[in-house]
């Protein structure tokens, strides 16, 4: 009989080790698991963003997808580059009807670009098509690396 109580204890001896482990596992993933969603909740929201900036700039007049056009519409804040067929605004707020969208508050150091590329032919001759590029960065709190979405789409003029 002796032997059946000291089998007992050591059951629940390895009961109790077995619960402390899966416990300590559990804990070590929540930092993880917080990290992961901060994460995707960063990428939703940047991609959201994005995908509003398209949306704005193909409502507009194909004529008017310029810098100083973009810039009217509440779409950009600077122009970083403005070439005769490539130009860049880039943006930490935008307009939007139902009032401004600033990327700051959500995204550590979040700025957005809008790049736009007029294609054309050997002669530079405009053809009417421009390539639109939309990128929001930012850096993830973490580990302060460097994230980025960028969406794209190409604007045909319609005259």
């Amino acid at each position: 009989m002796r032997r059946l109580r000291g089998s007992a204890f050591t059951e629940v001896l390895i009961a109790m080790f077995i619960v402390v482990i899966l416990v300590m596992g559990i804990t070590a993933m929540s930092p993880m698991t917080s990290r992961m969603q901060t994460q995707a909740r960063q990428y939703t929201y940047a991609t959201n963003v994005a995908q509003t900036v398209l949306e704005r700039v193909r409502t507009l007049p194909f004529l008017s997808i310029t810098p100083n056009g973009l810039i009217g519409a509440g779409l950009g804040e600077t122009i970083p580059l403005n070439g005769t067929n490539h130009f860049r605004v880039s943006f930490t707020q935008i307009q939007t009807p139902s009032g401004s969208l600033n990327l700051r508050p959500e995204l550590r150091e979040g700025t957005g670009t809008i790049e736009v590329f007029n294609l054309t032919t050997n002669n530079n001759i405009s053809i009417g098509l421009k390539t639109v590029f939309v990128t929001i960065q930012w850096r993830e709190p973490s580990t302060n690396r460097l994230q980025q979405v960028q969406l794209a789409t190409t604007i045909a003029s319609l005259q």
